[in-house]
């Protein structure tokens, strides 16, 4: 049942028409189902489910203004990254 509704909601994502603004979860979503077209079973869920509990794409690089990126976050430009 579970799987009829999934496949109930997806379809009606797909029959929304291209004009649609799609809000950031709907956009991540059409991108991880787009990424994983090939899979099937466990190895899709798993990797669904990481997909969608990652940090987003614009979010793994710090936008620093008055420093320098240092890993996940920002440095003053005088110091070292040891990362």
């Amino acid at each position: 049942m579970r799987k009829y509704l999934i496949a109930a909601a997806m379809m009606a994502a797909l029959a929304m028409p291209a004009s649609a603004q799609l809000s950031s979860q709907q956009q991540r979503m059409k991108d991880c189902n787009s990424q994983a077209s090939g899979m099937s079973g466990d190895a899709r869920k798993q990797f669904m489910s990481s997909c969608l509990s990652g940090p987003p794409a614009e979010a793994k690089k710090p936008n620093c203004i008055n420093g320098k990126p240092c890993g996940n976050s920002c440095i003053a430009k005088d110091k070292v990254c040891h990362k």
